[in-house]
């Protein structure tokens, strides 16, 4: 029974094992698809975005969301993009070969002296004001500096100098391709290459050794002496002197073990590398692209647009199939948005839903109506105003017209219709538009008027409404006063002129059968839809809960 229980336990100590590795395991891999997918979808669309923009800036036009694929054709059909490509490609055929060279044993070990010395001279200079409080520390470095010149071109190990000046030469070549012709590029890489192989057989090893040794002790012993003063609050110097002589300590012992001359038959079979490139660029195909600067890294727009291809228009995190980027624009407008149609049908058929009750709320057709009486109002004041020529009796009456006009026009500032006005526009937007970038505002604008205008529908509360309407019927009358009452105006015309009061009067009526329109059960129903609605978009910008593995839920 005892040896029956110990195989009972130890397969539960190993099924309990497999659940912990999986508890530990599947929330990593979760976690990371949903990045992954986040990061494609994010990339997909600034590729349709900046492959809009591209084809926009050549065509003033953008391409319709229907006809997506054909943005692959235009951009692989663009003949500055691929010359900038081929450029491309060329530049690193001769950085490559360049590279092997550069890579040659002998002289990769001799790369790092050569930027050592520099950085050691550097240094120096940069940090002179701190020596100069210190004799003994400006004599060491006076010494120092004399004897790196001599690095650089001495007559004790000449073939050394001359192959180090060629090497840094090349490699500040590599550097700079971008700066210079590729011909050229290719042409003068061919130079250094050349005298390379001339000077490399013959540098002098033993010397140098010996000389840089009498100099890494001159500059170590700077450095001891450094790390007694003050300097070393103020300045990192004797660290990083320390660092490069030793790195050149590191190059040269490394230089001393290293076959030549297997590196001088390696640097021939190169050169030879670096001449076929050359031809190559002097082709009748390339020769044209090679008068060009060469170009180590296309920008960022292009990389973007030259890895474009039809798989970037579909969204990989989708619930529902295969859906499209969703893209947008106004004609004769620059301004473009591309979205994820991720979860939008299923938001555009939560917010149908949840403003079904909406659609039918009677109070919302007169603002409709009294904004055409407004406008009936406006045309007779229009059509007196040209009819009879009364600009020529009074500028007051004129301008008395295009204020009150202008006003009635304007009718923002009443708060009553701006919420009434905003949530006609949504339940409009509704049926026939899903994209979110579109919808999110809108809805923003219009959950807060909802719950103010349900109480405002309950109590009747139109006075911003009523206050606004009676101020225009002031103005109106008084318009029709000044008419009356000039002088200048023949008793015909003014017995013929309508009167602009009468004319407004209708938009009370319209008001009065608008309050008799609410319904407190609208009301209710509109705060009721109003949660269902921000429901909607909060589950859409948060995300939908999948099950995975019956374990987790990921978002």
């Amino acid at each position: 029974m005892a040896a029956k229980g110990s195989i009972i336990l130890k397969l539960l100590i190993v099924v309990c094992a497999l659940a912990l590795w999986q508890v530990i395991s599947l929330p990593g891999k979760i976690w990371s698809e949903e990045q992954h997918l986040e990061k494609t979808s994010r990339d997909n669309m600034n590729s349709i975005y900046e492959a809009q923009m591209y084809y926009y800036g050549k065509t003033k036009r953008f391409m319709p969301e229907d006809s997506l694929e054909y943005l692959v054709d235009f951009i692989k059909s663009d003949s500055a993009l691929n010359q900038r490509q081929k450029i491309g490609r060329l530049t690193h055929v001769l950085n490559d070969s360049v590279n092997r060279i550069l890579d040659v044993p002998t002289i990769r070990a001799m790369i790092p002296i050569s930027s050592s010395l520099r950085e050691i001279s550097g240094d120096l200079e940069f940090n002179t004001r701190y020596f100069e409080r210190h004799d003994n520390i400006m004599e060491h470095k006076a010494k120092v500096v004399e004897n790196l010149n001599k690095i650089t071109a001495s007559a004790e190990f000449p073939n050394f100098s001359k192959l180090r000046n060629y090497i840094d030469s090349l490699s500040t070549l590599q550097e700079r391709m971008n700066e210079y012709k590729l011909q050229n590029v290719a042409q003068m890489a061919q130079r250094y290459v050349d005298s390379m192989v001339v000077y490399l057989p013959k540098i002098e090893m033993d010397r140098v050794q010996s000389y840089w040794s009498g100099q890494y002790s001159l500059i170590n012993d700077m450095v001891k002496d450094i790390k007694k003063t003050d300097i070393m609050q103020v300045s990192s110097v004797a660290d990083r002197l320390k660092k490069f002589i030793d790195r050149i300590n590191t190059a040269m012992s490394e230089l001393a073990t290293l076959n030549r001359q297997q590196d001088v038959n390696t640097l021939q079979k190169y050169k030879s590398g670096v001449g076929k490139v050359y031809n190559t660029f002097l082709e009748p195909d390339n020769f044209l692209t090679t008068e060009n600067n060469g170009i180590m890294q296309l920008n960022e727009i292009d990389s973007i647009l030259v890895k474009l291809d039809k798989s970037n228009f579909y969204d990989p995190d989708v619930f529902d199939g295969e859906q499209k980027y969703l893209v947008s624009y106004e004609e004769g407008s620059s301004n473009l948005t591309v979205e994820s149609p991720n979860l939008l049908d299923n938001f555009q058929n939560e917010l149908k839903s949840a403003s079904q009750p909406l659609m039918n709320i009677p109070f919302v057709q007169y603002i409709d109506q009294i904004h055409n009486s407004l406008d009936s109002t406006i045309k007779v004041m229009d059509d007196a105003k040209n009819e009879y020529r009364l600009s020529r009796y009074s500028t007051d009456i004129l301008l008395g017209i295009k204020e009150v006009s202008a006003e009635m026009k304007d009718l923002g500032n009443i708060k009553f219709y701006r919420y009434v006005t905003n949530f006609k526009n949504f339940v409009d937007k509704v049926n026939n538009e899903k994209r979110l970038s579109v919808m999110k505002p809108v809805i923003e604008d219009i959950l807060n008027p909802m719950d103010t205008l349900a109480a405002r529908i309950k109590t009747k509360d139109v006075s911003d409404l009523v206050e606004r309407m009676n101020y225009f019927d002031t103005k109106t009358k008084q318009l029709d006063s000044l008419i009356q009452n000039n002088n200048k105006i023949p008793a015909k015309v003014k017995r013929d002129v309508p009167s602009f009061s009468a004319s407004f009067q209708n938009v009370y009526s319209i008001i009065d059968e608008m309050k008799s329109s609410f319904n407190p059960a609208d009301a209710d129903q509109m705060v009721a839809s109003a949660k269902e609605i921000e429901k909607a978009l909060l589950e859409t910008l948060n995300g939908q809960n999948e099950t995975v593995h019956y374990v987790f839920s990921k978002s």
